[in-house]
């Protein structure tokens, strides 16, 4: 047993959003089970497929699940499930007033296709963007990705037709994001989607109080801080850019399963 395995409790609640054999020709023969702990596990140590260690299915038979989790309607359903449970169970309101949205820059690896990287060059890095929302919690709402040199405003539209396309809310009061996203253009997007409106954060430094980070926005420098744990993650080492974008919801899906179900563990974080 590995310590990214899924618990009992974990997996109960999981297990009623893995799509069923279809019907006709043999049983399903795979475990299931073994099949999401096999993906959690390359998530949090980074190993290849290929390096999987044999007490888990069939490195193949994985990464052939994992690709069809990831385009199946009931991985949606299973993650607006768990994000609502959460919510719930921190008692709030299951749907957000508040978004909270940042950007991320990140390297890609060699076999990543060409036409889906790009150069930030404000950051510098040659690769893919990583758009995120998260919510007053901390909790990942849901995540875009595009190349890097695409405008942050831009993909932040693109990652708010995903929310909406997800889950069923519709209004969000407030949207709060850096200095990359003033301007009238973000406005409008957000007053035309959520007719909410947009508080652009701001980090203070004085001589008295040093580093003072802007009310709530450090919440979604959190999250990507949590995302980094997961050394797949530390790096776009996929060819893909839909593949890079499940790997991320995968493990936000972890993240939410084990606030709804801790796992203590002396000395260590529950991520």
């Amino acid at each position: 047993m590995y310590d990214t395995d899924l618990t009992d409790q974990q997996w109960e609640l999981l297990e009623p959003y893995i799509f069923k054999a279809k019907p006709g020709g043999r049983p399903r023969s795979t475990n299931m089970r073994g099949v999401i702990n096999a993906i959690f596990y390359v998530l949090k140590n980074g190993c290849m497929w290929r390096s999987l260690p044999r007490d888990f299915p069939p490195w193949q038979t994985v990464y052939r699940y994992f690709r069809h989790l990831g385009a199946s309607k009931a991985f949606d359903n299973a993650f607006r499930d768990m994000y609502e449970r959460v919510r719930v169970k921190d008692e709030r309101n299951p749907e957000p007033s508040l978004l909270i949205v940042d950007s991320q820059s990140v390297k890609t690896d060699k076999t990543a296709v060409f036409d889906t990287r790009g150069y930030d060059g404000g950051k510098r890095v040659k690769g893919r963007k990583r758009h995120l929302a998260v919510d007053s919690a901390g909790n990942i709402v849901d995540v875009f990705i595009s190349n890097a040199n695409l405008n942050n405003v831009k993909g932040t539209n693109k990652l708010f037709k995903s929310i909406q396309k997800m889950y069923t809310f519709t209004a969000i009061d407030l949207v709060i994001a850096d200095k990359g996203y003033r301007g009238e253009r973000f406005k409008k997007y957000v007053a035309r989607r959520f007719g909410g409106e947009v508080e652009i954060g701001e980090n203070h430094t004085s001589m008295e109080t040093d580093f003072v980070p802007a009310k709530k926005r450090w919440l979604v420098e959190r999250a990507l801080g949590w995302l980094n744990n997961y050394r797949r993650l530390a790096k776009d080492y996929e060819e893909k850019i839909e593949v890079s974008r499940h790997m991320i919801r995968m493990a936000a899906m972890r993240l939410m399963l084990r606030r709804l179900c801790p796992v203590p563990r002396k000395g260590k974080t529950w991520i």
